[in-house]
């Protein structure tokens, strides 16, 4: 089986890459499943290009007519070069198609490839679309998604109301849920001992949908009592507006001097970062767009072993009780989230107990390797 991942990097990258990592890499410890990678050089300003021949950087801009034919041209050729007459070829999409994506799309479905999606939002319910352009994408997205459905082979979806929508467009066989996941053996089990300064982490896109400004006032109104905790940020803004405006609430914090931003982390970086830390905070708004996905960085928070303070938004509620193996808080709730924080600072024996609790939910339902056979076994019969 030879699997072409078009749209974002593989080697490296956000919530996105990760997730199609952790699916796909399994299937690949195989000799008999091979991986390319044709994805957006705007997606992937970390990554090194190699010059490899499994995988691809390209670049677009609708303003441009000589960039959208050096994009179709590459595109295509690219996808008519690694489709290989000798095994099934997926053409794997992560998100959903627009117009920037359909016509790369429909030539891997006329040569012969089989068509995945992986959908994780519901775009129709972001808060701003900024530029016309990118409305315009994300509207032909929506009606694509709805329409084309006979282009498509497998729809993947990571949260019950993306199940519920696909469903609505096609049949029961052409759905699979899978939530997020993690790769246990990144990360090692170890126990919180109580230190200098306690740590708290949040790691993502920096939207509007992940209640950062929530998270800042919390983290401020408990520093006023606890003089011993820390605040780390990393990832990128999505959204420069809207990671320019949280950053200058940071900037302008009374206790700015204990918050880090360290930007984007390499995975192994990353890894090792998160292992270090000792609370983990998930948290969001009770926006459409919430509820729609499924938080993208649960199922590692919940690997560490240490304590994860998370909002009671979308399935949350299906995989997590309070206090037993997460510390829930209500979406918007200030006070429900100065509560939580307190409660894991002042009881530290509780960051342990919670903790492991939280692995082993992450063993049991989030666990990259079953899920990824699970995708292989759905996909050996499209």
């Amino acid at each position: 089986m030879h699997i072409l991942v078009f749209g974002i990097p593989l080697r490296e990258g956000m919530a996105g890459s990760v997730r199609v990592r952790n699916l796909l890499y399994p299937l690949s410890v195989n000799s008999s499943v091979s991986l390319s990678n044709l994805y957006f050089a705007l997606q992937a300003d970390e990554i090194e290009d190699t010059g490899r021949s499994d995988e691809l950087k390209i670049s677009l801009s609708f303003s441009k007519p000589l960039s959208i034919a050096s994009y179709l041209y590459r595109s295509i050729k690219f996808i008519r070069k690694k489709y290989d007459r000798n095994k099934k070829n997926i053409f794997y999409l992560y998100e959903t198609p627009d117009i920037k994506t359909i016509v790369p799309l429909m030539y891997a479905k006329i040569i012969g490839y089989k068509v995945v999606l992986d959908i994780v939002e519901n775009n129709l319910h972001a808060y701003s679309f900024g530029s016309m352009a990118n409305k315009f994408r994300v509207r032909s997205g929506a009606y694509i998604l709805k329409n084309f459905q006979f282009l498509i082979d497998l729809n993947i979806v990571i949260s019950s109301h993306l199940e519920n929508l696909l469903l609505s467009y096609t049949s029961r066989d052409k759905v699979l849920s899978i939530p997020v996941t993690m790769n246990i053996s990144a990360f090692k089990k170890s126990s919180f001992s109580k230190k200098e300064a306690t740590t708290l982490f949040y790691g993502g896109s920096f939207g509007k949908k992940d209640g950062l400004d929530l998270l800042l006032k919390a983290f401020e109104e408990v520093c006023e009592e606890h003089h011993n905790l820390k605040l780390i940020l990393t990832g990128k803004g999505e959204n420069p507006r809207d990671f320019n405006e949280f950053m200058g609430l940071v900037k302008s914090s009374k206790f700015t001097d204990r918050i880090t931003y360290k930007g984007f982390v390499p995975s192994n970086e990353y890894q090792d970062l998160l292992n270090s830390c000792d609370i983990f905070c998930v948290i969001r708004d009770n926006s459409g767009a919430a509820n729609a996905g499924f938080p993208s960085k649960l199922a590692e928070y919940l690997a560490t072993g240490r304590a994860v303070i998370v909002s009671n938004v979308g399935d949350v509620s299906q995989y997590l009780t309070n206090l037993r193996d997460a510390v829930i808080v209500e979406p918007e709730s200030l006070s429900s989230l100065v509560k939580a924080i307190t409660f894991l600072v002042t009881n530290p024996d509780k960051i342990n107990h919670i903790g492991n609790k939280g692995r082993s939910v992450a063993i049991q339902s989030f666990n990259n390797v079953t899920e990824s056979n699970k995708l292989l076994n759905k996909l050996t019969i499209i």
